[in-house]
């Protein structure tokens, strides 16, 4: 046979290669050519002859076994189904052998083929096993807020709170599976990965069932799941108002108003607050979220604080810091509001009026001022709480100065180059005193630094979508500026370059975030 075909990936110059190594051809002894499906056709001109040959090979997996055959050329001897058998016999391979590719592989081979990575035997793969599988009956809590197409971010449902009660089914657990096992073309066994099994860490309030696979609540309350780790933290519910029946409250948890705060009264809760009602000039304090659904309506005599997120429907006359964010749901009058993130009051009317308002990050309103009401600052770059924490470290810091002080008074007294004065229980004792006070002093200025380095925001805004009033104060950083005229749709951040204030319009296509 003196005319080839390629049925393999090889271009002209792998080819070439292929036939002067494989058959021991010289580049004269040989012509390319392609038919009309576009596949190379090699025309032998030499008088040499050369049997057909295969090859055999096994993938990494072992689950393949794969031949290459190779036509004869000239008087060559053709090749035999049997040949590939005996090749493998010879490598032990006996699983699944596809009898009719490898005919249909000699036949296209004596017909001038060349061929290759043909698959003629295949072994079993195994089946991996499958990881644990976590069915909560609960909507999970999202902690990060979603980020809209517009870029904006949707504080408006605080819905953080997952409330359950005793006996309730929380979470069903699916244990992982170990897999089936597999055979390779040598028909050796392959093990599967075996899934992998998730530990539920019980906490507070839950109790495991059948084979832990089920887990119950053994209490009413807020139910979490974080880190593989389920717990019901019990929620204080006052059915009613806080009021004489009721008293000041002070949890360690949540707690759940269903009606209003009075003014006077006081709650304080290590978790989350969740009024449904009103609350009006009393003291609130959540070392998580706190949300009032109708909203706050005093004289700005009580103050509502937060180290999480503060949500409310509206602010009349009040007092809100919130280490989180701010979010007001219609609108604020004559309330001092100061939040450690982004003050929020897109949904409509969105109106915020009188007061101050202190944001960190970024202040995003409808309407700033009303035509009666205009007159007040909107502060926005540097942490509230900035200036007090400094000053309490540096309180710390002088009372730890001034017990070094009298340490040292005292040593400075003694001889200390003397044994018998070092080895004085009181004396090392003092030492080992004052080397703690000084690890302190040093952890101290750490804090300071990074309260510091933290203080400012590098890029903060006011965002008014609609209308803002002139007689408005907006002060960024330390620089102030008074607003005289009204505008609208309007950005104000700080300008880098000239170190001052700026604004421009959110229609300008140029603005950027």
């Amino acid at each position: 046979m003196n005319l080839l075909k390629n049925y393999t990936s090889k271009g002209e110059s792998e080819l070439a290669k292929f036939l002067m190594s494989n058959y021991g051809l010289h580049l004269n002894e040989f012509a390319f050519s392609r038919d009309d499906a576009g596949r190379i056709v090699i025309k032998i001109i030499a008088d040499k002859n050369a049997d057909a040959d295969a090859e055999l090979f096994i993938s990494d997996d072992g689950l393949r076994a794969m031949v290459n055959v190779y036509p004869a050329i000239n008087n060559g001897a053709p090749l035999n189904a049997d040949y590939i058998i005996e090749l493998l016999k010879h490598e032990h391979i006996t699983v699944n052998i596809h009898r009719d590719v490898i005919d249909n592989a000699v036949k296209l081979c004596n017909e001038g083929g060349i061929s290759e990575n043909i698959i003629v035997a295949e072994g079993v793969e195994p089946i991996h096993g499958k990881n644990s599988q976590i069915l909560l009956n609960f909507d999970p809590i999202k902690n990060k807020p979603k980020i809209l197409r517009s870029g904006r971010v949707d504080y408006k449902n605080i819905d953080n709170i997952r409330i359950v009660n005793e006996g309730d089914l929380l979470l069903t657990k699916k244990p992982a599976t170990a897999g089936v096992r597999g055979l390779s073309v040598r028909n050796q066994e392959i093990s599967p990965d075996p899934g992998i099994d998730i530990e539920i860490q019980v906490g507070e309030g839950v109790r495991a069932e059948n084979d832990d696979s089920e887990f119950y609540a053994t209490t009413d309350g807020c139910v979490t799941f974080v880190r593989n780790t389920l717990e019901v933290s019990p929620i204080y519910i006052v059915r009613g108002n806080v009021d004489y029946s009721t008293g000041n409250i002070v949890f360690n948890g949540s707690v759940h108003i269903n009606n209003d705060v009075l003014s006077d009264f006081s709650v304080k809760a290590e978790k989350d607050i969740y009024i449904d009602g009103l609350c009006q000039d009393a003291y609130l304090e959540a070392g998580g979220n706190i949300v009032i659904k109708l909203g706050v309506k005093g004289d700005n005599k009580g103050i509502i604080k937060a180290k999480g997120d503060v949500s409310v429907g509206y602010a009349e006359g009040a007092n809100i810091e919130a280490r989180g964010n701010i979010e007001i749901q219609k609108y604020s009058y004559h309330s001092n509001l100061k939040t450690g993130g982004i003050l929020e009051a897109i949904k409509d009317p969105g109106v915020i009026a009188g007061g101050t308002v202190v944001a960190f990050e970024e202040v995003r309103i409808n309407q700033a001022g009303t035509s009666g009401n205009s007159r007040f600052l909107i502060n926005i770059g540097t942490k509230f709480y900035f200036a007090d924490e400094l000053e309490a470290l540096k309180r710390t810091k002088i009372k730890y100065e001034e017990n070094k002080a009298k340490i040292d008074e005292f040593l400075g007294s003694v001889n200390l180059k003397s044994k018998e004065v070092l080895t004085n229980p009181k004396v090392r004792q003092l030492i080992t005193m004052r080397k703690q006070i000084d690890a302190k002093i040093t952890d101290v200025d750490a804090q300071m630094k990074t309260l510091i380095k933290d203080a400012h925001h590098p890029r903060p805004k006011l965002k008014v979508a609609k209308e803002l009033y002139g007689g408005l104060d907006v002060q960024i950083y330390r620089e102030k500026l008074n607003i005289r005229e009204n505008q609208k749709n309007v950005v104000y951040y700080f300008e880098d370059k000239y170190q001052q204030i700026a604004h421009v319009s959110l229609e300008d296509q140029d603005w950027q975030e």
